[in-house]
């Protein structure tokens, strides 16, 4: 078993958790103890990140980082004692950085080509996003920054779609929904928090709260809000 497995599926367990209460609980207890509360997990956690997300940095120094990251892991992983299988199958999202990390072989050519495909991530930088819609100038500036491209980037074919669908309607429509919404989600929160027995989960939620109301309405908080009111 490799870290990059069980990173895909730890996140993957995290997404799907939101649309069950108990799924949810379970999933934030056991990433709080097995990844927030292990400094090596911790760690070897944002590396794989790091090495798996664009840096926007030079070619030369994409080599050097790709070195530094894996002999990072190299010194972090034997520490970390991972379970040998899954009983459920899942897709490898760091396959890559598990070759460098774990290959240890004679396998060059395959070695070489998760190097390349890494080099080729870490030294792109994150496109302004392009769409053939017609979105009103006002909405475009207020999306135009780098939180929101890096965001945007992120998510799914669906999503990006939602976004853009979101971004093309009317403002004073959208910010009533987004009223409507808030409340909604500030109400589920509430009802978990006070089913809820750990004082670390009710202070995570209560802290959700919190953001929720205190949320300024723009059309990314919308879709960010959004998601989150269907997850709960």
């Amino acid at each position: 078993m490799t870290f990059g497995i069980v990173k895909s599926l730890i996140e993957k367990n995290l997404l799907e958790s939101y649309r069950n209460e108990n799924e949810f609980k379970r999933t934030i207890r056991e990433f709080k103890h097995n990844v927030l509360s292990n400094k090596a997990m911790s760690k070897a956690y944002a590396i794989y990140d790091q090495l798996s997300s664009p840096q926007g940095i030079s070619e030369q120094d994409a080599k050097f980082f790709i070195e530094e990251g894996v002999s990072l892991l190299n010194k972090i992983l034997p520490s970390i004692k991972l379970p040998k299988s899954f009983s459920q199958e899942i897709e490898n999202k760091y396959s890559d950085i598990d070759t460098l990390v774990y290959n240890q072989g004679i396998d060059l050519i395959e070695r070489v080509n998760a190097k390349k495909n890494i080099l080729k991530v870490i030294t792109s930088v994150k496109e302004n996003i392009k769409e053939n819609i017609n979105i009103p100038i006002s909405s475009m500036v207020a999306v135009a920054n780098q939180t929101v491209n890096n965001y945007i980037l992120n998510l799914d074919e669906n999503s990006k779609k939602e976004f853009f669908q979101i971004v093309s309607e009317d403002t004073k429509s959208l910010e009533s929904k987004f009223e409507t919404i808030r409340e909604s989600a500030i109400s589920k929160l509430e009802v978990l928090q006070n089913n809820e027995e750990s004082q670390d989960i009710k202070s995570k939620i209560s802290e959700t709260i919190n953001r929720v109301k205190s949320e300024k309405f723009d059309q990314l908080n919308f879709l960010r809000l959004k998601n989150l009111e269907e997850s709960i």
